[in-house]
């Protein structure tokens, strides 16, 4: 687990619209192109906020926005 990677792609997908869109529409497809690790990616897609947490240490708002963004289609 890349707690750095995992990081990089909530910055990255909050910043890079097409990004965003691409993840509104596939998810999980955008997460492994991203090179996200399949727990992390598991975490995302079933909503674990407290697994979520404990992969990046840290009880970021971005979790939540990242799990609004899925949610959002």
């Amino acid at each position: 687990m890349s707690k750095k990677k995992f990081e990089e792609f909530v910055i990255k997908l909050s910043e890079d619209p097409k990004l965003n869109q691409s993840y509104i529409e596939n998810p999980e497809a955008v997460m492994k192109d991203f090179g996200l690790e399949d727990n992390e990616i598991k975490a995302v897609m079933t909503g674990e906020t407290k697994e979520i947490e404990k992969l990046t240490g840290t009880k970021a708002v971005c979790i939540n926005i990242v799990m609004l963004m899925k949610d959002d289609k």
